[in-house]
């Protein structure tokens, strides 16, 4: 009696039967399915809370004062505008009140008077006036020669100046500029318009007369 091919021989394992698809079947029809999971309806969203606190926002510096330096310096430059706006009207009030002949630049003039020697007392000097300067305000004269011995002779005009008073100052300087002699230092008033100052020094000198209002000044030497 035969026996089947394959009797007594181990067998390959059978696979499972896949019957043949038709057109319009499910492409899975017939086969087995894999097990389904489980449903799990899904959780509501939960609202997003960062992990740590929120830090406030960057808050920028407040705005700086400005200075007001600058208002300060323009103020004192127009107090000092202001200030040389009156001197400059005053000194023109002053001028048109002497007159033109007063405000001249200081003229030297050599007038020669000889005093006789029947009017001079026995043992004082004859003096001479060999220089005369007027103007108004301050002035410097030219150079002039002078003796060891000589004189400044001085007369002022109170009026011709705001209150009625003001400084005559003469200094006496050398060629070289250099001081000489403090010569006149005095207050034009009334009762102080005049007077005489002796100096002692010779050479070659002019003189500095620093004042607000009107002089006169005479150089007289001995003869």
């Amino acid at each position: 009696m035969e026996q089947p091919p394959y009797e007594g021989r181990p067998q390959p394992p059978q696979q499972p039967y896949y019957p043949p698809q038709q057109y319009g079947q499910p492409p899975n029809e017939g086969r087995p399915q894999p097990p389904q999971q489980p449903y799990y309806p899904p959780q509501p969203q939960q609202p997003y809370r960062p992990p740590y606190p929120q830090q406030p926002m960057y808050q920028p510096p407040p705005p700086r004062k400005r200075s007001r330096a600058w208002l300060w310096i323009v103020l004192g430059v127009l107090a000092v505008l202001l200030l040389g706006c009156v001197g400059i009207v005053a000194l023109v009030t002053s001028a048109a009140r002497t007159g033109p002949s007063t405000i001249a630049t200081a003229i030297a003039t050599t007038v020669p008077t000889t005093t006789t020697a029947a009017s001079t007392p026995a043992g004082q000097q004859n003096w001479t006036t060999t220089h005369t300067f007027t103007g108004s305000g301050s002035k410097k004269t030219g150079i002039f020669s002078v003796p060891a011995d000589w004189k400044i002779n001085w007369t002022c005009k109170p009026s011709s100046f705001t209150g009625n008073q003001y400084n005559l100052v003469i200094f006496v300087y050398n060629s070289d500029n250099t001081l000489a002699d403090s010569g006149v230092n005095t207050i034009c008033k009334a009762g102080n318009t005049s007077d005489s100052t002796e100096i002692h020094t010779s050479g070659q000198v002019y003189l500095n007369i620093i004042s607000e209002g009107d002089w006169t000044i005479q150089v007289q030497e001995p003869k």
